[in-house]
């Protein structure tokens, strides 16, 4: 192929209603069909925390069961107080009550060390705004209040070295995908949580082209065994080995119950407006330290002509 395909945006407006129903059916599903251990953990949002003297830490731990737990390591606080603790959906600037949390109580130092559990009913009303939109926790009232955002690692950087493919991952904000870079579907996973990860992106030169070039011959079969490298925001790189490939996907039914850990790389089969995709499959086969400069690459978009 000497000139690349025209590509479209990889989830039509049929995969985006797909994606928008499953969202929902995936909260049902973790508070009435729990399927995996509740050591499977799907996401865990993290803070630090700072006021008045005091500081710590906070961990919001979601399980594939639905439930989850708190985390508090405090100092800094009035000696066997109690502290109400709250979950906002949006920002500590401009808060809206999602949640409210099990209560931090202080000992006779003034310090927090605690892990409690979290309702499937407090988790499931978490995830119904923090799938998509920012979320933030305080823990206290008025002046001794301590606020500040959970965040949780996202995928910043995707390499298959065997194909020539080495793109910055960003979240996608304009109404068609750009180029020159590669997108994660918020709604899903990300590397290291439970589920699936699916990182898209057009198939052009110097994107996902050669994937759909390789795709073409013998369904695909030089692709398995290939290594697949992901970098996360917090200098980690997770490393997959492509075990599948999916020609002609029409639906992304099922992707809300995969618990494995799994990467789907997903790219255009033809011009804008062709429904079928290609998925390419990776398990997760282990994750290691990474430098700071090497997850964290200068995203550089443009708008595709």
């Amino acid at each position: 192929m000497t000139n690349p395909l025209p590509t479209r945006k990889p989830r039509s407006r049929r995969f985006l209603k797909l994606v928008s129903l499953s969202v929902v059916a995936a909260v049902v599903l973790a508070t009435t069909a729990p399927t995996a251990s509740a050591a499977s953990i799907r996401r865990v949002w993290q803070a630090r925390l700072a006021a008045g003297g005091a500081s710590g830490t906070a961990a919001l731990t979601a399980y594939w069961t639905g439930n989850g737990a708190l985390g508090l390591t405090l100092i800094g606080l009035q000696a066997s107080a109690t502290y109400p603790v709250v979950v906002y959906r949006g920002t500590c600037a401009a808060p809206i009550v999602l949640a409210r949390l099990p209560a931090a109580v202080a000992d006779a130092a003034g310090a927090v060390t605690s892990t409690a559990a979290v309702s499937g009913v407090v988790m499931n009303s978490v995830w119904s705004f923090a799938r998509t939109g920012a979320i933030a926790i305080k823990v206290g009232t008025g002046s001794l209040a301590m606020c500040a955002a959970l965040t949780f690692p996202l995928a910043t950087r995707i390499a298959i070295t065997g194909l020539k493919i080495d793109l910055p991952i960003i979240r996608q904000t304009t109404s068609y995908p750009p180029c020159n870079v590669a997108m994660y579907i918020r709604e899903l996973s990300q590397p290291g949580e439970a589920g699936v990860t699916l990182i898209y992106g057009h198939a052009r030169k110097g994107m996902f082209l050669t994937l759909l070039e390789r795709s073409k011959i013998n369904n695909g079969a030089s692709l398995v065994g290939l290594t697949v490298q992901v970098w996360t925001s917090n200098n980690l790189v997770t490393t997959y080995t492509i075990s599948k490939v999916r020609r002609h996907v029409t639906s992304l039914d099922g992707v809300f119950g995969i618990e494995t850990g799994q990467l789907w790389i997903q790219t255009s089969e033809g011009p804008r407006g062709t429904v079928a995709k290609l998925i390419v499959v990776a398990k997760r086969t282990g994750v290691e330290q990474a430098s700071h400069e090497a997850a964290h690459p200068t995203p550089r978009p443009v708008a595709c002509s």
